[in-house]
């Protein structure tokens, strides 16, 4: 019988393998990782950014309401001891009350409620100060009162005396407010009177 010769199969010697592969792998993946941590924390920033402003939002328009209540109480009653306010013609009075952001004097008045907005998602109620800071001549809207012609512009004869008042109004009473770490905004305007 005979016999066939087998091929005889070389095999490359077996040279020491050193897992630079697995070191690799594992650096890209440390490295993946890191950028997935710092994406989730900007998104994380942003999105507490958007709730700040969305609450900021939400307080801007109390306090706009908030303004809206006080000008309708003094078209109603133009005398300040019936607003509950200060008279600045007897008392000096800060441009902005110094309790605006941290406290609440017996002169904030609450806002009734057919003009608060926001009452679901904000804390507290809104709140205005009223300052009565004298009278004085008034002027037209087109600023044309000293003009003899001022007739003939559209305007008509402006009263002659009128009360002015500045209105602070904020968001919330801080004191309620505060605890929440919501945002409070104040607002200021000038409002005028005929009496």
């Amino acid at each position: 019988m005979i016999t066939a010769a087998r091929p005889t199969i070389r095999r490359p010697a077996m040279r020491k393998q050193r897992g630079v592969a697995l070191v690799v792998a594992l650096i890209l993946l440390l490295v993946a990782t890191l950028i997935g941590l710092a994406a989730s924390r900007g998104t994380v920033l942003q999105e507490r950014m958007s709730a700040n402003t969305y609450d900021r939002s939400l307080a801007f328009q109390r306090s706009e309401a908030a303004l809206r209540a006080a000008e309708a109480a003094i078209t109603a009653d133009w005398r300040i001891a019936n607003l509950g306010g200060l008279d600045c013609t007897v008392v000096a009075c800060d441009i902005v009350p110094s309790d605006a952001f941290d406290g609440s004097a017996g002169t904030w008045a609450d806002v009734p409620a057919n003009f608060i907005a926001n009452d679901a998602v904000t804390p507290a109620l809104p709140q205005y100060h009223i300052a009565f800071m004298g009278t004085g001549r008034s002027e037209t809207n087109l600023g044309q009162s000293d003009n003899a012609d001022a007739a003939n512009y559209g305007s008509s004869a402006p009263p002659d005396n009128l009360a002015y008042y500045r209105v602070t109004a904020r968001s919330s009473d801080p004191t309620e407010a505060d605890s929440d770490g919501r945002a409070i905004v104040v607002l200021q305007t000038t409002v005028k009177r005929a009496f």
